[in-house]
């Protein structure tokens, strides 16, 4: 098949959905399909995977147009997004117009595939979890006993204050009251309105270098707030850390509830790192990697294009 993915690929660290273009890209193009660039006859398939103009994507007025003109272009559209999340108030009605041209509907968690039911979202879908490289994250082998002080990890490619920073800045403050117990490292960029003074901060990375960085830690924390599904919390636990993780993440719950404990407030952070600790083999045994890899994700995606594109 001819696809078009609507987005580009940014090297470096950009965020999840960078990363499943990426991903994507590699999984069409190993399976023999032919990939391209810009709107042009003979395109069998459209991903939509954000429906917004700027410079790295193909918007949904010139995908709409595009359809007029060649009805049997099927269009997949992935929704990995939510006004809930950034506290914005436009991003839900466009995926809700945008997605009347699609002819398939991937959500990323049931979380997310809930919501949009509730803003009226009433057409067939499907639900296809986020999986990341088991190649660059993956638990060190044979890890000896755990750090003292324990060493507690996050990481954010958004320095959105809804990615949990009133949490972080407890442990901030947990770290200072505690040096000897707790050690936190938050990798990518800090919030603004928070200085942190316990906290080691390590620029935006990606990749094999995040995942070797992520090594070194015992426990992953995320406090993000109404994440439609994330990456974070996968390369973590992908890492080999369990997770801590906090009621209202979301379709990060979803992911998390295996292998983390869950906190509705900071204040409770300190008794559930406490029983983690005491219980570490027995949270981190129950992480399934086979799940939470990048080629579980892929070929759930490629089955789904291969169906559509066999059903033309």
């Amino acid at each position: 098949m001819k696809i078009l993915i609507n987005r580009k690929i940014v090297e470096g660290p950009y965020g999840g959905g960078n990363n499943f273009v990426k991903s994507l890209y590699t999984t069409l193009g190993s399976a023999g399909h032919e990939l391209v660039s810009s709107l042009q006859p003979g395109i069998d398939l459209i991903v939509l995977h954000d429906p917004r103009y700027d410079e790295l994507g193909i918007s949904i007025k010139e995908i709409a147009s595009f359809k007029k003109h060649f009805p049997k272009t099927k269009v997949l559209h992935r929704i990995n997004e939510c006004d809930a999340r950034k506290n914005t108030n436009e991003i839900d009605q466009l995926l809700l117009v945008s997605n009347q041209f699609a002819d398939e509907t991937v959500f990323i968690s049931e979380w997310l595939q809930d919501y949009f039911t509730s803003k009226g979202h009433s057409r067939h879908s499907h639900v296809i979890y986020n999986g990341c490289n088991l190649s660059h994250f993956y638990p060190e082998k044979n890890k000896k006993a755990r750090n003292n002080p324990l060493k507690i990890v996050t990481h954010h490619w958004s320095d959105n204050w809804m990615k949990g920073f009133d949490v972080y800045k407890y442990i901030d403050e947990l770290c200072s009251k505690n040096p000897d117990k707790y050690q936190f490292t938050y990798i990518g960029r800090y919030a603004k309105e928070y200085k942190p003074k316990n906290t080691t901060i390590i620029p935006p990375t990606y990749g094999k270098a995040l995942g070797d960085e992520l090594r070194t830690h015992d426990i992953y924390v995320t406090a993000s707030r109404w994440e439609p599904c994330g990456m974070h919390h996968i390369e973590g636990a992908a890492s080999g850390l369990p997770v801590l993780y906090h009621k209202d993440g979301g379709g990060i719950v979803e992911g998390c509830k295996k292998h983390g404990l869950e906190f509705s407030s900071p204040e409770e952070l300190p008794q559930l790192i406490d029983e983690m600790n005491n219980n570490y083999d027995n949270f981190s045994l129950k992480i399934d990697y086979s799940f939470l890899s990048f080629e579980r994700c892929m070929k759930q995606y490629l089955d789904l294009i291969e169906k559509m594109g066999n059903n033309q």
